[in-house]
């Protein structure tokens, strides 16, 4: 479909490069516009992933540092390709509703600054799992300043990993993932 054709087809949203982006002023438009049912074996495989990663969301409500929307995101996904009942629960939910229906609304996207903070805690994570992957694996009981004393059993391959998986996250974060 072309980009003329598209803003004929879709009046009321403006076109960036190949993203529809539109604010949805209601649930109904959300559903209407994210929802699409599956086979009827796919859904009930969906219903019980989404509802793990709901259950995983309640525990993040009482257990302090446990993420909450996190987990409730790929349960509103999930129930977006599943059941049309369970995607409104998630975007009304007393708890975590209203964060998941800014995040749809907007059309899945981040602001700049929560971006910039996603990048930095995968940088801070990387840098950290990749210290003690070092220490642990690749230094063991040698000398920090001589190399040739390091008796780990890794030759480095594990930290070194963990820093580009990391870099691949903070490109993915602050280059893939849409702003507002």
């Amino acid at each position: 479909m072309s980009v003329i054709s598209l803003k004929s087809a879709l009046p009321n949203k403006s076109i960036i490069g190949e993203y529809v982006l539109k604010t949805l002023k209601t649930v109904d438009e959300v559903v209407e516009f994210y929802f699409s049912s599956s086979s009827r074996l796919r859904s009930n495989i969906y219903i019980i992933l989404g509802s793990v990663f709901v259950f995983f969301a309640i525990v993040g409500i009482w257990v302090p540092g446990w993420p909450t929307v996190s987990w409730a995101v790929p349960a509103a996904f999930l129930f977006s390709l599943s059941s049309e009942k369970l995607f409104r629960w998630t975007l009304t939910n007393e708890y975590f509703g209203s964060a998941l229906f800014d995040y749809y609304s907007s059309g899945k996207t981040l602001p700049n600054h929560v971006k910039r903070i996603i990048a930095l805690f995968i940088i801070s994570m990387s840098l950290t799992s990749s210290y003690f992957v070092w220490l642990v694996s690749t230094k063991g009981d040698g000398e920090l300043l001589v190399i040739s004393s390091w008796d780990g059993a890794d030759p480095g391959f594990g930290f070194i990993t963990i820093i580009l998986v990391g870099l691949i996250g903070v490109w993915y974060v602050l280059f893939q993932v849409k702003s507002r």
